[in-house]
């Protein structure tokens, strides 16, 4: 679990709903966004047919507005400062990021279009983490950049405190909560977190990896939020091979001769070896005795 990164790129109102449920309202998120976009990464528009437009983003942009919204600005600056010096606006400015975010935004676009418009962008945070990752196994460019993002997160967990990063992985939903798995760096711990939650910013399936962020930026108040990741450690070439390799081990179960199953259990279908092998119907129950199994000699 260690080795597990941030899915890069997200919806820049993936945690719309989440922040606006105590926090300043939209308008004051679309204004704290609109300056991220400005200082971080100016992030991708695409269309999601009848379901409108989405705007994908970095997630350290989305950090920060998450920062600025149950905060202040000061921390956000502080934040968006650290990623800077940490090398994220070169990453975005450089043609390896540019190509990825298209990639991932027709990727995106292709998968959703035809989807009921009322569902299109639930969906659509469920289908971006889907699609970095196939990209990632396959796309050279997506594969760099997902590093380039993992040695910028870790630069900024060194420089500033008040953010820290922990791997984790999705167990099952119960009821409206979630089961997850969260690795501390000391154990491996088991919560429940909000399903709904989770299925906003797309973790939904058995076994998904996430990194979960908590930002303390004052010390009565502690906000987690839990992004997609990809593992890096993950060969999906090797685990097609070996898939293969077990199908291909695979036999059909022996069908027992006719007579030891009840009638029900046995197939209609027996062959004549099988009628030689089979055992007589059992005679009915009586008080003669029962007669004995012939002995065979092993060997």
């Amino acid at each position: 679990m260690t080795n597990l990164c941030e899915i890069p790129i997200v919806s820049a109102t993936a945690l719309d709903e989440t922040l606006t449920s105590s926090g300043p309202g939209k308008a004051a998120i679309q204004k704290y966004r609109h300056e991220m976009r400005r200082k971080l990464d100016p992030g991708l528009k695409i269309s999601i047919g009848r379901g409108g437009t989405v705007w994908l983003t970095g997630v350290p942009t989305l950090s920060c507005v998450a920062t600025a919204t149950r905060w202040n600005m000061q921390d956000a600056l502080k934040l968006v400062s650290t990623y800077k010096k940490a090398g994220f606006v070169d990453l975005t400015h450089s043609k390896d990021y540019r190509c990825a975010m298209q990639l991932v935004g027709k990727e995106v676009s292709a998968r959703v279009r035809g989807v009921d418009s009322k569902s299109s962008k639930v969906l659509v945070m469920e289908i971006i983490p889907a699609c970095w990752n196939d990209l990632a196994a396959k796309n050279e460019i997506v594969r760099r950049v997902t590093m380039s993002m993992r040695d910028i997160s870790l630069k900024v967990d060194k420089e500033i405190e008040e953010v820290r990063r922990f791997p984790g992985r999705f167990v099952r939903f119960e009821d409206d909560m979630a089961l997850i798995t969260v690795d501390t760096g000391e154990r491996e711990e088991l919560r429940t977190v909000d399903g709904k939650y989770l299925k906003s910013v797309g973790i939904s399936w058995n076994g998904a990896p996430f990194v979960l962020q908590e930002y303390r930026w004052s010390p009565d108040t502690t906000m987690s939020v839990y992004f997609p990741a990809i593992d890096l450690d993950y060969d999906a070439k090797a685990d097609a091979e070996l898939l293969d390799r077990l199908k291909s081990r695979q036999r059909p179960m022996p069908e027992p001769p006719a007579g030891l199953l009840q009638p029900d259990f046995v197939s209609e279908k027996i062959t004549d070896a099988e009628k030689r092998l089979s055992y007589p119907e059992p005679a009915e129950a009586s008080d003669a005795a029962l007669p004995q199994p012939s002995r065979v000699k092993a060997g």
